[in-house]
């Protein structure tokens, strides 16, 4: 498992103080109230500040004063490390974790998650397939039987995913 966890996007600056907006990679932007510490581009800054609205989140990161140092952070990752970043709940995990992981039918490994899409209530896997070719599904419970971050695998459920599985040459 990697040490640090991403947890957005550096979208844009916002405003002329250094202030900048996130497109978060979490499904509670609230989550952005306890950080203290980010890693963008690998350097550490403090949080100063975190406000979250109907419009997005936002940060002020301590060295970052003005309009064009924000600028040169656009586009960049927002990460934590591990242990700063929030605890989730049982069967929940980090996007991060996810991508990287090789999916099974079976004791057959066939494929490596490449993407996970927030479209809608349910994620959808991207993944490549090992004999070529790309594949899609929904991470629904009834596909998904079992996930193991720590060995980098996740078990699916063979009838339940030929029925929604999306395949691209």
């Amino acid at each position: 498992m990697r040490e640090t966890v991403t947890v957005g996007t550096v979208a844009k600056p916002q405003g002329i103080k250094g202030e900048i907006k996130i497109s978060p990679l979490t499904d509670d932007n609230e989550r952005f109230y306890d950080l203290k510490k980010v890693s963008i581009g690998g350097v550490e800054y403090a949080v100063a500040c975190a406000r979250v609205s109907p419009a997005g989140v936002f940060l002020k990161l301590s060295g970052v004063d003005d309009r064009n140092a924000a600028e040169l952070l656009r586009g960049k990752e927002l990460r934590v490390r591990r242990e700063d970043a929030v605890k989730l709940p049982e069967d929940r995990y980090f996007i991060a974790d996810i991508i990287g992981c090789r999916l099974f039918l079976g004791t057959e490994v066939f494929a490596t998650v490449k993407d996970v899409l927030q479209y809608s209530s349910t994620d959808i896997y991207e993944a490549t397939l090992d004999k070529g070719g790309k594949v899609a599904f929904p991470a629904l419970k009834e596909v998904v039987e079992k996930i193991d971050v720590e060995k980098g695998e996740i078990f699916l459920n063979k009838s339940r995913f030929s029925e929604v599985a999306l395949y691209e040459d």
